[in-house]
């Protein structure tokens, strides 16, 4: 049981809504979403106000996600509010709807760091995105970002899949060529629309290349752009601390929380969310539900089960990342470590 989880990060899923309705979507969003049920920016600036008493505002980070965030009209009067409150906060976005105007916005709203995903090359970021214009779109307003040098961090995010495997020296030479501050990775994940989308998935050689592929640049005293693979779960002796800066552990409820589109409290916006929804900030404080509930996130024994119950490496693991977990059949969906060591079987 994990007695001590200080606040230190807290996303705010904006809306389900987006402009695009990419294959791979862990949350299913889209153009057809409604607005229905969505915080008001009354209630949202309510629901920071409370934290900022409850907490120390400036000890917390606010990851601002979505759906696309852009597409909140009130985005920039909300976040100017959280800003005079002391809290730091960043943005994830698609890239397809910034402007001259919103750069200045976010700016002045005191916007610290901004995630663009862009997942290959022109074609292939086309294809996962369901757009002609996606790609130049996206392209255009990271470098609008990085020309503006308002920011502490602009880097890309890339989803890896067999889409876009063969690209990836491509997209790191477009990331120096865009001139951001990093590019992150991450693998496609059996949830959303990837979920049905089996085609994406990586075979466990090619998840292996993806990490050497890290490996090799974080290790390249020539490389000039930092490379980090995102927290993903355990990957095992082999390649723990390695393709990342830091030894995994899944933060979600400990040091990370969640207020999603409706109001529900989570560990974080792609966690299964009926099975681990602890609350609604329309019905409860939200350093009630913080202090009081997240359980199961923070005593994670009831995972220990089937190949997770004589793991050997149980205490490092703890049962992969909560999103990973299949809350119906009571299973992993992925084990990274079980992976790698089937690709490494298959070298030998």
């Amino acid at each position: 049981m994990i007695e001590k989880h200080p606040l230190l990060c807290l996303s705010w899923e904006t809306t389900m809504r987006c402009n695009l309705s990419c294959e791979h979507c862990g949350s299913r969003c889209s153009p057809d979403i409604k607005k229905e049920d969505e915080l008001s920016t009354k209630e949202i600036k309510a629901v920071l106000k409370t934290v900022a008493e409850d907490f120390n505002p400036k000890k917390i980070f606010l990851a601002v996600t979505g759906g696309e965030p852009l597409l909140r009209e009130d985005l920039f009067d909300v976040m100017g509010e959280a800003s005079k409150m002391g809290f730091l906060w960043g943005l994830v976005t698609n890239g397809t709807l910034i402007t001259e105007d919103n750069v200045l916005k976010m700016k002045e709203t005191g916007m610290s760091t901004v995630s663009v995903s862009i997942d290959g090359t022109e074609k292939s970021h086309n294809k996962m995105r369901r757009g002609d214009d996606i790609f130049k779109r996206a392209t255009d307003g990271v470098k609008l970002l990085v020309d503006s040098k308002y920011f502490e961090e602009v880097e890309i995010i890339t989803c890896v899949s067999k889409n876009n495997i063969s690209e990836l020296d491509d997209i790191y030479q477009m990331c120096l060529d865009l001139g951001v501050h990093s590019w992150r990775i991450f693998t496609i994940a059996p949830i959303g629309r990837a979920k049905e989308n089996k085609k994406l998935s990586l075979s466990p050689k090619e998840y292996v290349y993806v990490l050497d592929y890290i490996k090799e640049k974080k290790k390249d005293r020539k490389n000039k752009l930092p490379v980090n693979f995102c927290d993903e779960g355990f990957l095992g002796p082999d390649y723990e601390g390695e393709p990342r800066d830091f030894l995994f552990f899944c933060w979600a409820g400990i040091t990370t929380g969640s207020i999603l589109y409706n109001g529900d409290v989570a560990g974080c916006a792609i966690i299964p969310r009926k099975h681990t929804t602890q609350g609604n900030i329309r019905r409860e404080r939200f350093s009630d539900i913080w202090n009081n509930k997240y359980g199961m996130f923070r005593n994670r024994e009831w995972k220990k089960k089937g190949k997770c119950k004589d793991c050997y490496y149980w205490d490092y693991c703890e049962g992969e990342s909560m999103h990973l977990w299949d809350f119906e059949k009571e299973e992993l969906k992925i084990c990274n470590y079980k992976k790698i060591k089937e690709a490494q079987k298959e070298n030998n």
